[in-house]
């Protein structure tokens, strides 16, 4: 009886071992990044813990937050609060975009050093619609975001192309650029920032003081 409760004591301490470092390797933190397109450049903030991520859109004009989403990936949630009323609503994952034609994805040789991460090239081009976009992206523990972008079903080709490399599950495009199929550019977006730091759970809940809007 001893040595089965030694081995079953070791086995749940190497389960809680893996469990810890797994979670260790795990970005938590803020990211921050531009989407630039042929009419203006807007500003993005993905705040980043476990399972709970908060993102702030701030306008290119204004330079002010002018909305924020918060996210529980495991719940498969999603809050949009509008800061100017102080109203919060339950939002659910739209339908998930049509895509026409077929994304050829290749691999490339190239590699940047971009916000201290070693970034590889992947290319995915789709003839039908005319579009070329190039990824840079980092590899090893940003967990959260291919779940994040299922969950949020964007109809943007960044978002859509994206999803179509395989193996992504630990991956973030710290560059990518879309062209059209000579090569002209269309659209890019770009980490300018990021900061790895224990994040407040507080960051995640609705403020107080906002109420619910009911339609």
């Amino acid at each position: 009886m001893k040595k089965e409760i030694l081995k079953f004591t070791a086995a749940v301490v190497l389960a809680t071992g893996l469990s810890l470092s797994a979670f260790s390797q795990s970005f938590e933190g803020v990211i921050e990044f531009k989407k630039a397109t042929m009419i203006d450049t807007t500003t993005y903030i993905y705040y980043v813990k476990g399972n709970n991520v908060k993102i702030d859109e701030i306008g290119a004009k204004s330079h002010r937050v002018e909305g924020t989403f918060l996210i529980d990936l495991e719940a498969k949630t999603m809050k949009s609060l509008n800061h100017e009323r102080k109203l919060y609503m339950e939002q659910a994952s739209p339908a998930s975009p049509a895509l026409k034609g077929t994304c050829a994805v290749k691999k490339g040789t190239n590699v940047k050093n971009l916000q201290g991460n070693k970034c590889t090239e992947y290319v995915v081009t789709n003839t039908e619609e005319g579009t070329i976009i190039t990824y840079y992206l980092a590899d090893g523990k940003y967990t959260f975001f291919e779940k994040l972008l299922r969950q949020l079903n964007r109809k943007e080709k960044q978002s859509i192309y994206f999803l179509q490399i395989q193996d992504v599950k630990n991956m973030f495009p710290m560059l990518s650029v879309s062209t059209d199929l000579k090569g002209k550019e269309n659209g890019r977006l770009e980490v300018t920032k990021i900061t790895n730091k224990i994040m407040d759970p507080s960051m995640f809940e609705v403020p107080k003081g906002y109420n619910k809007f009911e339609k």
